[in-house]
């Protein structure tokens, strides 16, 4: 899920999400997010958990401090 999220929310490309994530190549990262998105489209509740988690993590960067 981390990566997809970083991929969404902070639009950092798929070969930098790698190189943080520990040297991950691209492609890997690649078919990680096809297997969530997968995963999300057969699997309702793995959707439903994603999509609290997305939500939650867009109502804390809208947060002013």
């Amino acid at each position: 899920m981390l990566m997809e999220l970083l991929y969404r929310l902070c639009n950092i490309k798929q070969p930098e999400i790698g190189k943080l994530l520990g040297g991950i190549d691209y492609s890997a990262v690649s078919q990680a997010r096809k297997r969530l998105q997968n995963k999300m489209h057969n699997e309702p509740e793995q959707r439903k958990r994603f999509i609290q988690l997305q939500n939650k993590l867009e109502q804390m960067s809208r947060v002013k401090i």
